[in-house]
Formats: structure tokens, C-alpha cells, sequence
């Protein structure tokens, strides 16, 4: 399929954590419409994985959600490499350090964001302290196997940012 012609790009809102932009284009009937997407930097979800074959969770506060997730340490790349990401928001989240981290896949999460979702196997675990920031005071570690993971992700209406790194995971047989 043809890209549609981009008429005018402008930002409408922006924050220290991402833009709104609204793009007008043309689209393929020749009529203009207008389509808006968040700017931001890629992020980075870390399947961490102990010697024991158990996954690394960090279970925390959604407030947009109004709930609580398990989930996998993750968050922004701040345009670092992923592979560096992965190993800062696993530290900071957690205190493991990983010995290797290896890049899985990435993808889009919704079309409403033009970041990408990359996804990183740690291995190696290394134990330590955590070094969480504010925002992220309320996180708890678990330790989960691979088959209670995937019983809560079918369990409760799953989070993307869970479901779909696990599912990749699947696919290229770490789990």
C-alpha cells in the first residue's frame, strides 16, 4: 500500500515524557484527515530469567489503570541503545544485574504511539540493590515460573506489556 501524503505536522501538546502530534494527510480517497500519535522514546521490557528457569516480576501501581500489575521491569530507552536500557531498568527495578542480555524482537504496542516496544532476555543473574525513582516506590519483586506467568496473563485482562514479550519469548523457545 502507498503512504499517505503528510499535508501538515504539527505539535499540539508536549511534556519532558512525549508529544502529541497531530498529522494531517491525504488519504487514499484524496479526502484530508487528521490522525494524532504520541512522540516518544522506544521502550524496553526485560524478560529476566534465573538460573532456576523462574521469570523476574515487579509488580506495581498503574494509576491511569486505577490497578496493580505484575509485570516485566521495563520503561523507557531515553534514546539509549535498548541492549544498555534493558540493563539500567533491570538494576534500577530490581537490583539483578545481568550477566548477558540478548535483543528478542520488537514491536509496535497500540497505533496510537510511533515508539517501539524492544524486548531483552537477561541471563546471569547478579543480586543487588534496587534503585528505584520516584513514581516507582511502591514496586515488588516476585519470582514467578513460566506457567504461573502465563495463569495470570490469562487470568486477568492482560497488559500488553506482559502478554506480548512472553509470546515472543515463546516463539524463539527461551520459555
Amino acid at each position: 500500500m502507498d503512504e499517505w501524503p503528510v499535508v501538515d505536522s504539527r505539535v499540539e501538546y508536549e511534556n519532558p515524557y512525549f508529544a502529541v502530534r497531530r498529522e494531517r494527510v491525504e488519504q487514499a480517497d484524496g479526502t484530508t484527515g487528521d490522525f494524532y500519535h504520541l512522540d516518544m522514546p522506544d521502550d524496553v521490557a526485560v524478560l529476566a530469567l534465573t538460573d532456576e528457569g523462574s521469570l523476574v516480576l515487579v509488580e506495581q501501581y498503574r494509576p491511569r489503570l486505577r490497578d496493580s500489575f505484575l509485570e516485566l521491569p521495563s520503561g523507557g530507552t531515553n534514546d539509549e541503545d535498548p541492549l544498555v536500557a534493558a540493563r539500567r531498568e533491570l538494576r534500577e527495578e530490581t537490583g539483578y544485574r545481568a550477566g548477558t542480555v540478548d535483543h528478542l524482537g520488537s514491536c509496535f504496542l497500540t497505533a496510537w504511539q510511533r515508539n517501539r516496544l524492544h524486548v531483552v532476555v537477561a541471563r546471569d543473574l547478579e543480586p543487588g540493590d534496587s534503585e528505584l525513582h520516584s513514581g516507582e516506590t511502591d514496586i515488588t519483586v516476585h519470582h514467578r515460573s513460566v506457567e504461573e506467568t502465563f495463569a495470570y496473563v490469562r487470568s486477568t485482562p492482560p497488559v500488553a506489556w506482559l502478554a506480548v514479550p512472553l509470546l515472543l519469548a515463546r516463539e524463539h523457545d527461551v520459555l
